[in-house]
C-alpha cells in the first residue's frame, strides 16, 4: 500500500528546514536520487578522486603520460621523454603548474604546438605535491612507469662522463660526441658538435677540459 512520509533537512546554514516527500510504494531508486539531489545542494557535488587529481594537476593519475617536477622543469636540458610523450599517439593535452614561468616550459610547449597537442596553464590552492608539468591522454593508458627519473642520474647510470652531463648546451669535440650517440643518443638534442669553424676559432670541447 502507498503512504506519504514528511521528511525534513536542515541546509548549510541551520535555519531553514526543507521538507521533502517521498513515496515509499514508488522505486526506491528514485527516493535515492531525490537524497543524493539534496545532499548535493548542502554539501556540494562529490568529486571523484579529488586527492589523486589534486597530485596530477587536476587528471586522473591514469590518463597521464609522463610528469616533471619543479626541479627538473628549471634544468636547461631537454627532457626527451617529454618530446616522445608528446608525439605518442594517445597523447591529447600539456598542462603545466601556471606557478611555472613561461621561460622554463616554453621548449615543450613548442613541441606541442608543432605535434598539434594542445597546452593549458592550470592554478589551485588544492594542488599537493611537487609535479608541475604533465602530458596526458583524454582516457585511461597503460604506462609502466610515469614518472621520469632525473636526467643527471640517468645519465651516470649509462655511463656518461660528469663534465658532459653538466655542461648542457656545450660544444662538444668529435670522441665526446660519439660518446654521447653511443650511449645516450637521445640527449644530443641538448649538445652541439664543433665544427670545422669553431676548431679553426680556436673553440675547445668544454666536456674535455
Amino acid at each position: 500500500m502507498n503512504y506519504k512520509v514528511y521528511e525534513s533537512y536542515p541546509d548549510v546554514n541551520n535555519n531553514i528546514r526543507i521538507l521533502i516527500i517521498i513515496d515509499r510504494g514508488r522505486n526506491m531508486q528514485k527516493e535515492e536520487k531525490l537524497d543524493q539531489i539534496l545532499k548535493e545542494g548542502i554539501y556540494g557535488t562529490y568529486e571523484i578522486k579529488k586527492d589523486e587529481k589534486n597530485r596530477f594537476l587536476g587528471e586522473f593519475e591514469e590518463r597521464v603520460l609522463c610528469f616533471l617536477k619543479t626541479k627538473q622543469v628549471f634544468e636547461s636540458a631537454i627532457y626527451t621523454e617529454v618530446l616522445d610523450a608528446i608525439k605518442y599517439k594517445e597523447a591529447s593535452k600539456l598542462i603545466i603548474d601556471h606557478e611555472i614561468d613561461y621561460k622554463y616550459v616554453e621548449k615543450y610547449i613548442k613541441e606541442a604546438r608543432e605535434n598539434g597537442i594542445n597546452f593549458k596553464r592550470v592554478s589551485s590552492p588544492d594542488f599537493k605535491g611537487d609535479i608541475v608539468l604533465l602530458i596526458a591522454s583524454d582516457h585511461a593508458v597503460y604506462r609502466k612507469n610515469r614518472e621520469i627519473m632525473d636526467r643527471k642520474e640517468s645519465l651516470k647510470i649509462l655511463g656518461i662522463s660528469d663534465n658532459i652531463i653538466k655542461n648542457v648546451g656545450a660544444k662538444l669535440c668529435e670522441d665526446c660526441w660519439r660518446e654521447l650517440e653511443d650511449k645516450a643518443p637521445e640527449e644530443l638534442i641538448n649538445y652541439k658538435k664543433i665544427s670545422f669553424m669553431d676548431r679553426l676559432m680556436g673553440v675547445k670541447c668544454i666536456a674535455c677540459r
